[in-house]
């Protein structure tokens, strides 16, 4: 793992893919509780590939002190996996979202192809300035099969301000989506079949729903169904526990569903982006590689702004985001014209398979011995 890595203590489990064995390493960031994110500094970029959305997952689960263990437990491929899977379920949606940008601001007179056409290919200002344009590039970028070279491809110096201007937005659409797949095409057969189960996988399903329509029409999750949710989870984990013991050959299959369902629950969990932005207050520079790792790791987009200084920043921003795009050929095709199949949820499994299940509980803070209270859940402003 490069020395970046080790001064600055990533939040976010990486992956070594330069030389280094597929052994994902997780490192507790020594300022995280006011004191910022320290993965901003040092002269080089991130050579390698970050979990998307772990950052997240790894403050709200507050597992600071297994981090050990988590890295154990997890290799390159089924990061991997995650890491496709979120791309692809963000490409195949973008129809329905570009549909539900368009009904509410009313442009019904150009075709959802022609508008994504444009959004890529030749944004106007007004795209730029809404950050629509900027999150078309930056799930090009952060496509798993280009990620590794455009981090490493983007050395370019960013001003610390231009990154505190940003309006990030957290993707938490994105997870409700995940999870609501997963419960409808990733139960594994026991869990699908047995009628034992089939109260609990009603209501599963039913609160990921729920949880999908939240985000989607606020683009947050409420407290309450968040915590439903992981009721219903530990409802049906005791139920495999008496149902199904160690011996039989499909209790592992329920449990890395399971574990994935807690997961990703504990993923819908926001964090204070402001904590890991004080971080830049120690340089007056970053990188555009460290900047988009940093969205990457903690599954932000770009939010439309809420000041001119803002709308200015995504000004500077776009032509850099679309010189890396070039460099790294990692323009993608139009989704609405050419749709990708339906990614398997399965993939989501894999990823939080070798987890105890204590791993989804609050863990207490390495600094104070305390367990934090749960982040609220919902978008960083």
């Amino acid at each position: 793992m490069s020395r970046f890595l080790q001064r600055s203590g990533l939040l976010a489990i990486v992956i070594a893919c330069l030389g280094a064995p597929a052994q994902a390493q997780y490192n507790y960031p020594g300022g995280y509780g006011g004191f910022g994110w320290g993965g901003w500094g040092g002269g080089g970029t991130v050579a390698g590939n970050a979990a998307h959305g772990m950052g997240i997952y790894a403050a709200g689960a507050g597992a600071y002190n297994q981090q050990t263990a988590v890295a154990q437990s997890i290799n390159a491929d089924t990061a991997m996996q995650l890491n496709s899977y979120i791309h692809d379920s963000t490409y195949r949606n973008a129809a329905s979202e570009l549909q539900r940008r368009k009904n509410q601001q009313k442009l019904v007179t150009e075709s959802l192809e022609a508008t994504y056409t444009r959004l890529r290919d030749n944004p106007e200002a007004s795209d730029i300035r809404s950050g629509e344009a900027l999150n078309i590039i930056l799930n090009e970028l952060t496509n798993p099969k280009v990620y590794t070279q455009v981090v490493q491809k983007s050395n370019v110096p960013v001003n610390s301000q231009l990154v505190k201007n940003i309006q990030f937005q957290y993707a938490a659409n994105m997870i409700a989506i995940s999870l609501a797949d997963l419960s409808e095409r990733g139960v594994p057969d026991e869990l699908a079949t047995n009628p034992a189960f089939a109260e609990n996988r009603t209501q599963i399903r039913d609160l990921f729903g729920k949880l999908r329509r939240e985000t989607d029409s606020s683009g947050n999750a409420s407290i309450e169904t968040l915590r439903n949710c992981r009721v219903a989870i530990k409802a049906l984990q005791e139920k495999v526990r008496v149902v199904l013991p160690v011996s039989n050959v499909n209790r592992a299959p329920a449990d890395n569903f399971l574990k994935a369902l807690f997961g990703l629950t504990k993923m819908m969990e926001t964090p204070s982006v402001e904590q890991f932005l004080k971080g830049l207050d120690k340089y007056p520079s970053t990188t555009l590689g460290h900047l988009i790792t940093f969205m990457n790791s903690f599954n932000l987009r770009f939010g439309r702004p809420s000041s001119p200084v803002q709308e200015a920043a995504y000004a500077q921003l776009y032509p850099m985001l679309a010189s890396v795009r070039d460099q790294a050929q990692a323009k993608g095709p139009n989704p609405i014209s050419e749709p990708v199949a339906a990614p398997d949820p399965k993939q989501l499994t894999g990823f939080f398979s070798a987890m105890d299940y204590s791993h989804f509980d609050p863990q207490p803070d390495p600094h104070t011995n305390k367990i934090p209270a749960p982040p609220a859940a919902n978008a960083p402003k």
